[in-house]
């Protein structure tokens, strides 16, 4: 699990997450510093003008949290 990523992080990891599941592309646009961190620690990539994924270490980092906060 890497600490280094934020709740805000963590909440647009969900967002891609939540658009990949639904084959739809994020319509949002991920803020610049957000963006930066989450490809640079390898849990999205950016596959086109405009268009994010979501990796297979951003899924386990959000499983990871998903399962800290059941277990506690």
């Amino acid at each position: 699990m890497d600490y280094r990523l934020t709740t805000e992080d963590l909440g647009w990891l969900r967002k891609l997450r939540e658009a990949q599941a639904a084959n739809q592309p994020l319509h949002d646009m991920l803020p610049t510093n957000v963006l930066r961190k989450l490809t640079m620690l390898g849990c999205a990539q950016v596959k086109g003008r405009g268009e994010y994924s979501i990796t297979l270490r951003g899924r386990d980092e959000l499983v990871d949290r998903e399962l800290e906060t059941q277990i506690g």
